[in-house]
């Protein structure tokens, strides 16, 4: 793995697991100190972050995490229900075993953490879940479009399964349901189930950052990025 991806790998983790908070100030050569490199794969990272929206950077001013407003929350929801119900309809049709296999384990996956509180696990087979419409969908574009928020829509998720309320049990059920419907052949339940899955985002208690000040925005000591990329 080169130096530019380990770093964009690593400052992803950070920002999706919420490690890193929404609209904070990221500094390039504080970064660069914790991962032991040179600014440079940092700053190659940061531009290769602004593609998929998890960071903005500012001329003159800087990289910050991603602030999304409840306006963007409804954007990327919609963007992504529209993707995967298509992915749906096209992967049933294309590779139908392989859907189902995949949904089944998954939702294998997501009992076990469930019942042992492995949160890092059952986001990872929460997003396998959701991946296998549009990775299956025999489209090669679905993909590319669907990559574009969906490493914001996980830091999104992981938010809101962290917060008030029992989401995680909620979303459980509803991946089965959505399961349920595509065994039974009932495709169009099926999409429906998984759109209104998805949009549910726009109702639940998201604690998102008030206002955009960029002056106030969070900013770490060294010792705080060391400790936030150790290991």
């Amino acid at each position: 793995m080169s130096l530019s991806n380990e770093a964009f790998t690593r400052i992803r983790e950070a920002i999706v697991s919420g490690k890193l908070d929404f609209g904070e100030r990221l500094s390039e050569m504080q970064i660069a100190e914790a991962l032991e490199m040179s600014k440079a794969p940092v700053r190659t990272a940061f531009f290769k972050l602004r593609d998929i929206r998890l960071v903005t950077i500012v001329p003159q001013a800087g990289t910050y995490v991603f602030s999304p407003r409840r306006e963007d929350v409804l954007e990327m929801s919609t963007f992504r229900a529209v993707l995967e119900t298509a992915g749906m309809r096209l992967s049933m049709q294309h590779a139908a075993p392989v859907v189902i296999e995949t949904l089944e384990t998954t939702i294998e996956q997501m009992e076990k953490a469930l019942g042992s509180g492995n949160w890092a696990q059952y986001e990872a087979a929460d997003m396998a879940f959701h991946e296998v419409f549009v990775r299956a969908s025999g489209n090669s574009f679905l993909p590319q479009a669907y990559d574009l928020t969906a490493s914001a829509i996980q830091a999104l998720r992981v938010r809101l399964q962290g917060g008030e309320g029992d989401y995680r049990q909620q979303s459980f059920g509803e991946h089965k349901m959505i399961l349920a419907a595509l065994k039974d052949g009932r495709l169009d339940a099926a999409a429906r189930a998984l759109e209104d899955h998805i949009m549910v985002i726009n109702e639940a208690r998201l604690h998102l950052p008030e206002g955009t000040s960029r002056a106030r925005a969070r900013t770490r000591a060294p010792e705080e990025y060391k400790a936030l990329f150790a290991g």
